[in-house]
């Protein structure tokens, strides 16, 4: 009987299956060339750590006929029972290289919970493997078959021999998915796009129509003097949650955080009235989320005892330059221009008024609304005065 080979499959993934877009792709398509190459593979996993603010590993399933699943662990997951209770631990964590259960002989130990549930599927044989990137990062592949006598030693010898191009593969895919993620999460969504897209220069950059969004802390000196270092960070985390993340969950993008002041836009995809007029209402409904998600995180803060919080957030629309400044080594991507200027002046008017959400009247008039006009006012560094309304 003439013995498969694996040698067509890595073949294939070297020169066209990591020019895949994405890891479900390749692992789709990948598990199919193994089994049409004679692996009687019935389930596959694969599962690795990554580096993310909100969740610290993926896992990614095969099964014949079935799309593949990703699943995002959370940020907590080693100490949850269902990593604690799974061999995936015995390879990341204890050093283990092989773990393998023939299920269908007598007497075989289910010792893991994963293991009844694949008996339950007639599943016959199960093995997990190491797979090692070039970081030293330690990851593992499992394999599961329902053919009667399970893997035969040239079915596990054959497949040891894709496990190292497709480990080199797989880093390539988990450093890009990583690079963006960190760019997303400290540059935001569409600035770590550009960023990815070669505008790392200082100087470049472009000049859009935008609205500008400036939101601030009020009291923060005596908060701080009476929560304590880590008090204070958690109601900053709470503030900026509240209203960042209403920026965020709007389409918004937030560029900075300055002590307990951001600053974001909600750039106006094209000109003329209409898309000013769409994205101006953006901006405001996600205004108006912020004080949603304010009452809401204060709720929760005075049923622990924690004191409120309020802030102030000044809206106003016009040209900016969007691009990059600082100096040759240390670069951030911002707004630059007289209306990002008046949009700070304007939000600090928010205290002198008493409200939480001051607007130019560029922002109004392109909505076309009718809000309680709190007066024109002279600000620090710009040359006319400006019409400021409250929002109702």
């Amino acid at each position: 009987m003439t013995q498969w080979s694996i040698a067509p499959v890595v073949d294939w993934l070297m020169h066209k299956g990591r020019h895949l877009p994405t890891p479900e792709q390749l692992v789709a398509e990948l598990c199919a060339r193994v089994r049409d190459a004679g692996m009687p593979i019935e389930r596959v996993g694969f599962f690795f750590w990554t580096l993310h603010p909100q969740y610290s590993g993926n896992a990614l399933f095969w099964r014949e006929g079935v799309s593949v699943e990703r699943r995002r662990g959370d940020p907590d997951l080693r100490s949850q029972p269902v990593y604690t209770t799974s061999p995936v631990r015995l390879i990341l964590d204890e050093g283990e290289r092989t773990i393998r259960r023939r299920i269908e002989q007598p007497g075989c130990p289910l010792d893991f919970p994963v293991l009844e549930e694949i008996k339950a599927e007639g599943i016959t044989d199960w093995v997990m493997v190491e797979v090692l990137f070039s970081s030293g990062q330690r990851n593992a592949v499992s394999l599961a078959t329902r053919r009667p006598g399970g893997f035969t030693d040239h079915d596990l010898a054959e497949t040891q021999k894709i496990l190292h191009p497709f480990s080199l593969v797989m880093e390539n895919f988990t450093s890009r998915e990583l690079a963006r993620t960190l760019l997303e999460t400290y540059l935001g969504h569409k600035t770590g796009a550009r960023v990815l897209e070669g505008q790392i220069k200082r100087g470049d950059g472009e000049r859009i129509d935008a609205v500008i969004w400036f939101s601030d802390l009020r009291e923060s000196t005596p908060l701080a003097a009476r929560l304590g270092e880590q008090g204070f960070l958690r109601l900053l985390n709470d503030y900026f949650e509240a209203t960042a993340g209403a920026v965020l969950e709007h389409g918004g993008e937030v560029l900075r955080f300055v002590g307990d002041a951001s600053l974001a836009v909600f750039p106006i995809p094209v000109e003329g009235p209409s898309a000013r007029r769409e994205t101006c209402a953006t901006a405001v409904e996600a205004a108006r989320a912020a004080r949603t998600r304010t009452a809401a995180a204060n709720e929760r803060r005075s049923s622990t005892g924690e004191p409120p919080f309020r802030y102030g957030i000044g809206l106003h629309v016009g040209r900016v330059l969007y691009g990059n400044i600082g100096t040759p080594e240390r670069l951030e991507f911002s707004v630059i221009g007289p209306a990002a200027n008046e949009t700070a002046r304007l939000e600090a008017l928010c205290k002198r008024t008493g409200r939480d959400v001051v607007v130019s009247r560029l922002v109004a008039e392109a909505l076309g609304a009718s809000w309680p006009l709190l007066g024109r006012f002279e600000l620090a560094g710009v040359e006319h005065p400006m019409d400021v309304l409250a929002l109702p």
